[in-house]
């Protein structure tokens, strides 16, 4: 397959129209406080809410998108669109995102603080955008970790071999997915050299075995959506050597 460039991964990331759902005001918010004159403390209100962003990408990673494989056949589904299914099938973009139907939620609670607690509108407003900017990189950064493409710089790299080897080599570790959030994984102990993680064999299916009833089922519910395999290959084999 041929690698992607740059540009190609802007362009795929922006056919997902989810992500529409965060760009739209996240370029509407910083464009106000552009146009009504801009200040540093916007920047500082931005830097904050990006930041406060962060470790909310990564627990929502370990306790909520790696929760415990529920009893429920139909539960399992939600779970499988939510985040089990990309693990049993990363080269599915339509499987890559997360659904608005957590990303909204969490959304109102973060906006419901930020106007319970800031001290004024202009503040709140850019501290969303602060917030919306998060989210959005860490889902470009989800989808450059997994399209066909090499990396050119040393931070690229490790970015993306951090996140594949979660997925190839052990789902406990490597929860972090964009930059500013990687050092998490150091503090919170999930940031292992690969030499010291054994392969785990829950890694594709996360507790369940491959044909179990819930997968097969869960795979033929969601094979009517699209799914662009652009993976490239030699990643998950450098990670089952």
């Amino acid at each position: 397959m041929k690698n992607m460039r740059i540009i190609d991964i802007h362009f795929e990331f922006l056919k997902h129209p989810d992500n529409w759902v965060f760009l739209i005001p996240a370029v509407l918010g910083m464009s106000y406080l552009g146009f009504t004159g801009f200040q540093w403390i916007d920047l500082l209100w931005f830097l904050a809410g990006w930041l406060i962003f962060l470790p909310q990408e990564y627990f929502t990673h370990v306790y909520i998108l790696h929760a415990k494989i529920p009893n429920s056949e139909s539960l399992y589904r939600w779970m499988y669109r939510l985040h089990f299914g990309h693990h049993d099938q990363p080269k599915r973009h339509d499987l890559m995102y997360i659904p608005l139907w957590l990303t909204l939620p969490m959304l109102a609670v973060n906006m419901m603080l930020f106007i319970a607690v800031l001290p004024e509108l202009r503040a709140v407003i850019a501290t969303l955008a602060g917030l919306f900017t998060g989210y959005l990189v860490f889902e470009w950064s989800h989808l450059f970790c997994h399209v066909a493409y090499v990396p050119k710089t040393k931070i690229g790299n490790e970015v993306r071999r951090r996140h594949l080897m979660h997925h190839y080599l052990n789902e406990k570790y490597w929860y972090s997915v964009s930059i500013p959030a990687l050092p998490l994984d150091q503090l919170f102990g999930t940031m292992k050299h690969r030499d010291e993680v054994e392969r785990s064999e829950t890694r594709f299916w996360l507790g369940l075995a491959s044909d179990h009833p819930f997968i097969l089922k869960a795979r033929k519910h969601f094979a009517k959506h699209s799914g662009n395999e652009s993976f490239n290959s030699h990643f998950k084999e450098s990670c089952e050597k």
